[in-house]
């Protein structure tokens, strides 16, 4: 075994001891709406089961999950996985799940460019699962190097598609540390980032001039999130062209008064996982599930595995009101905040943009 990989799978191993540890784990579980019962979900894919279990099964490597790589069969890896859900997974809303978490977790996090085609089943108004082509029509650069694509039918036909890109862990590019220091934002995760990238936004969605959805996961959640209410009246109310936002953090209280205050909504769902720390942040807004496996997982893998690739899974519907004013959800909300302020007095407001 190779010593540098040995090293960062031991490194990697011990940080999640660590955060287990500090931040137990019925602290990172979330209130549920226990009248509605517990939905159990099952993946018959093999192909796509062993997609996922490639997060980080050897040595400390992710894979392509949550991980940026330049390369194209990257790209052509990725679709394949779209392809053998649509082919496997029956249930059509499951099969969009899956879907829309493996662009939020997998595709986001490739080097697209203007032009690429994407085999993307999609949910037709029928409720039934169809294969299409979209086309990237837009690369957005938010901020120094940070992406994110605009997607539209190559027939011309559904809701273009916003898709966000997560936060890239590399100190070694410029979108990767410029996502980190979007996470460390004291406004709230990714608000200045959302506030560079809007207008672009904004742009596009009105150039487009018909309903769209926005998809992302963790810190492209978030920004995600603050599009859908930013920009509501682009998005979808159709329910089977609904946003997703995977793994994110919350948004400030202020943002949820917005969405409350909206007389016709956008179609959302958010899926937090339970283990999770960073959805722990803010508070939460729209129909939100949990989810969770077998065995507890770790702050780091409850936030970046593929959860409808597992075996099995189980949902339970958040009590949004009992959630957002939990003692833990305060704790770790409060903690973020001065953790971001004291990070951003001394130095981290310099890297910011004006």
């Amino acid at each position: 075994m190779n010593d540098d990989f040995s090293f960062s799978a031991q490194s990697f191993k011990y940080w999640e001891i660590f955060l287990s540890w500090l931040f137990k784990y019925p602290t990172r579980c979330y209130e549920l709406k226990k009248e509605r019962g517990t939905q159990v979900y099952e993946n018959p894919s093999e192909i796509f089961n062993r997609f996922g279990k490639s997060y980080r099964e050897r040595y400390a490597s992710k894979g392509i999950i949550c991980r940026v790589t330049p390369s194209y069969k990257d790209i052509e890896q990725a679709g394949g996985v779209l392809r053998q859900i649509y082919e496997h997974v029956e249930n059509p809303r499951l099969c969009e799940w899956a879907i829309f978490e493996v662009m939020a977790k997998v595709m986001a996090y490739r080097n697209l460019k203007q032009g690429h085609t994407i085999p993307l089943p999609i949910m037709g108004s029928d409720g039934c699962m169809m294969m299409t082509t979209h086309v990237v029509d837009r690369v957005f650069d938010l901020w120094n190097k940070i992406r994110a694509f605009g997607l539209v039918r190559s027939d011309g036909g559904g809701a273009p598609i916003l898709l966000f890109r997560g936060t890239d862990f590399s100190f070694m590019t410029e979108g990767g540390r410029a996502s980190i220091i979007s996470d460390l934002d004291p406004k709230g995760p990714g608000w200045t980032l959302f506030e560079k990238g809007q207008k672009p936004i904004h742009e596009w969605l009105k150039k487009e001039n018909r309903a769209a959805r926005v998809i992302g996961h963790s810190l492209g959640g978030v920004v995600a999130a603050y599009t859908l209410i930013h920009e509501a009246e682009w998005m979808s109310q159709e329910s089977y062209e609904s946003s997703y936002a995977f793994n994110f953090p919350g948004v400030p209280e202020a943002l949820t008064f917005q969405w409350d205050a909206l007389e016709e909504k956008p179609a959302f769902r958010g899926f937090v996982c339970r283990g999770d720390l960073i959805s722990k942040l803010g508070m939460l807004f729209g129909d939100i599930f949990e989810v969770s496996l077998e065995k507890p997982l770790s702050p780091v893998r409850a936030h970046e595995i593929l959860l409808f690739a597992e075996s099995r899974g189980y949902l339970n519907e958040v009590d949004l009101e009992g959630e957002n004013h939990s003692k833990s959800r305060e704790f770790y909300s409060k903690l973020q905040q001065q953790t971001s302020s004291v990070i951003y007095d001394f130095g981290l407001k310099f890297l910011f943009p004006n």
